[in-house]
């Protein structure tokens, strides 16, 4: 898998270096004719001068345009969204999971990548969770359940707690667990009960079809889309990589 990777980066480069290659190409093909065309159109149709120079001004412009890097803000928070999240808003590397709590291989995740990728380089980066709450009945009322914490600023407490406990997943296990953590019960409860919480655990899961997700767990680092729970080292590569093009010089704690 990781050498299949680094296959990939190797061609999108080689992709990269090739059109740049071929927009200098176009663009001495375009002056070239566009000069031919100044000279016989100003003798043979009386075409303006000047505006013939706006035309090719113009067209230039336009090929110099198209070949601007894009920006990668856009993927790099697209899918953020409103959602919790760990560490800095302004991270250089923006990771989004879409999970089921229900889920073992996003258990798995959890137990073997999540938390070491959070020590090794939680400075560096932007974790953010979606739901994704397909893969039971139960699912989405789990998701829900986790959702009515975050209203009260207690997410991160579910999650582990969900994970840790994935065979008691139940609407009496969610009220044990917002007691042990102090929540406003009369307000847990009421959200339970309420539509809002569903509605915002649909929306994830509607953006995850969008962009592309199939299955959970299913990630996008700075918008790369990154499917089942791969090991740590898949992770780790792909970040250092981002930290690399950020122009960040960063070795992890430990590996």
């Amino acid at each position: 898998m990781l050498e299949h990777q680094e296959n990939q980066s190797a061609a999108g480069d080689s992709g990269v270096r090739a059109r740049i290659g071929l927009n200098g190409i176009v663009i001495c093909a375009l002056c070239f004719a566009l000069g031919l065309l100044l000279g016989q159109s100003i003798t043979r149709s009386g075409i303006d001068e000047t505006q013939l120079r706006a035309i090719i001004a113009s067209a230039l412009a336009e090929q110099a345009d198209a070949a601007q890097p894009a920006d990668d803000e856009s993927d790099r928070f697209g899918l953020v969204d409103d959602d919790p999240y760990l560490g800095a808003v302004d991270a250089p590397v923006v990771i989004v999971e879409f999970s089921d709590f229900f889920c073992v291989y996003c258990k798995r995740h959890f137990e073997q990548t999540f938390v070491p990728l959070l020590e090794n380089y939680g400075e560096h980066i932007r974790y953010v969770y979606r739901d994704f709450a397909r893969l039971t009945p139960e699912s989405t009322p789990a998701a829900a359940a986790a959702q009515c914490a975050f209203a009260q600023g207690r997410f991160w407490e579910f999650h582990r707690a969900f994970f840790d406990n994935q065979q008691s997943l139940g609407r009496d296990f969610y009220i044990q667990v917002a007691a042990d953590n102090q929540l406003d019960m009369e307000a847990y409860a009421a959200c339970l009960d309420d539509n809002a919480a569903l509605d915002e655990v649909g929306f994830d899961g509607l953006d995850g079809q969008l962009a592309g997700v199939q299955g959970t767990p299913g990630f996008f680092v700075n918008g790369q889309i990154l499917s089942g729970a791969q090991p740590y080292r898949i992770f780790e590569r792909m970040v250092q990589r981002e930290l690399d093009k950020a122009g960040i010089d960063y070795a992890p704690v430990s590996g």
